[in-house]
C-alpha cells in the first residue's frame, strides 16, 4: 500500500512496563502473557486508510535495558510522536520518566515531538502505587498529555492511538487542507477496532 503520509511513533520507558504489549494490542489487537523483553528495537507498521490515501504509522518499540540504549538511540531521530510509558504498579518506572525525557532532549528536537505520558496496567488497580492525579500533574508541568491504558484488556488503547495519531498529524501536517483527513483517521480507527472485536470468539 502506498502511503500519502508517514509518521513515526516511538515508545520509551523502562523494561517490563508493557511497551511491546501496547504496540501489539494496537497493531494486532491481541495480548501475549509471555511477551519477552525487546532486544534492541522492534517495530510494527499500521496502515490507516484515509479518504483517498493512507497514513503509514511506524511504531518503533525500544528496549528499556541499559545495554541496548546505544542501539535504541539511533532510532530517536526522525520520530514524530513519542509514548513515554510507565507501569502504574511500579513507582520506580514512573520516577524514571524524567530520565527518558532527558534522553529525548539529548537526541531529538523535543519541541517538534508530540508526546504522551502513558500509565499502563490499570487492570491491576488493586496494586496501583502511582495515582492518576500525580501523573496528570507531571504531564501538565511538562506540557504533555496523559492517558492511562491496559494492554491486557485493551482499555484505553484506541483512545491512546487516536490521540497520538491526531496530535502527530497536527505537528507534522498542520495545514488546513489536512483537517478532513485527520477526522477520517479517527473514524477508521474506531470502525476497524470494532470490526476486530466482532471477529473475536471470546473476550481476552
Amino acid at each position: 500500500m502506498t502511503a500519502k503520509y508517514i509518521i513515526k511513533i516511538l515508545t520509551l520507558g523502562d523494561t517490563l512496563v508493557g511497551k511491546s504489549s501496547i504496540v501489539l494490542r494496537f497493531s494486532d489487537n491481541r495480548f501475549d502473557d509471555n511477551q519477552l523483553a525487546t532486544i534492541g528495537i522492534d517495530y510494527k507498521t499500521k496502515y490507516i486508510k484515509v479518504k483517498d490515501a493512507s497514513v503509514k504509522v511506524l511504531l518503533w518499540d525500544t528496549a528499556g535495558q541499559e545495554k541496548f540504549r546505544n542501539i535504541a538511540r539511533q532510532y530517536y531521530k526522525g520520530a514524530n510522536g513519542v509514548l513515554l510509558i510507565y507501569d502504574v504498579c511500579d513507582r520506580k518506572s514512573y520516577e524514571r520518566i524524567g530520565f527518558w525525557m532527558d534522553e529525548l532532549k539529548q537526541n531529538n528536537e523535543i519541541e517538534q515531538l508530540y508526546i504522551i505520558l502513558v500509565g499502563n496496567k490499570i487492570d491491576l488497580e488493586e496494586k496501583r502505587v502511582v495515582t492518576r492525579e500525580e501523573a496528570e500533574k507531571y504531564a501538565e508541568d511538562n506540557n504533555i498529555n496523559y492517558l492511562e491504558v491496559s494492554a491486557k484488556t485493551g482499555e484505553g488503547i484506541l483512545d491512546l492511538f487516536n490521540e497520538v495519531t491526531k496530535g502527530t498529524m497536527d505537528k507534522v501536517f498542520n495545514d488546513q487542507d489536512n483537517n478532513e483527513d485527520k477526522e477520517k483517521i479517527k473514524t477508521y480507527l474506531d470502525t476497524n477496532n470494532n470490526r476486530k472485536r466482532k471477529k473475536k470468539k471470546c473476550c481476552m
